[in-house]
């Protein structure tokens, strides 16, 4: 059993509270430092940061009303087709980029030749 323990800052009022959590690891003792572990975890946290968070809060995902069937996979794979294009393409702004696009799509074909 692995226990990560922090201090979580409150931005609005900086009160400080510490976070406790609790992880399960397949690990051997010798594979599992503190330090491999904690790579492991920010890892993780890069992947949600990275995806998870940009199809949600730039493509909505999560108010999707689209909840039946393969076609939640299928506009998953399209959200995630669409973030690695604007990042193959060198895009770091990628909500302006969309907006931009959005309201331009005949151009938005140029950013995939």
């Amino acid at each position: 059993m692995i226990q990560y323990r922090y201090i979580h800052k409150n931005p609005n009022t900086a009160e400080e509270k510490t976070k406790v959590s609790y992880g399960i690891t397949s690990l051997t003792p010798e594979e599992a430092s503190a330090q491999h572990l904690l790579e492991l975890r920010r890892g993780h946290w890069a992947i949600e940061n990275k995806s998870h968070w940009m199809r949600d809060t730039q493509l909505g995902e999560d108010a999707s009303p689209v909840r039946c069937g393969a076609i939640p996979q299928v506009m998953a794979a399209l959200r995630n087709i669409a973030l690695a294009v604007f990042r193959f393409a060198g895009v770091t702004q990628i909500a302006d980029t969309m907006k931009y696009y959005a309201s331009k799509p005949k151009l938005a074909v140029n950013l995939i030749n």
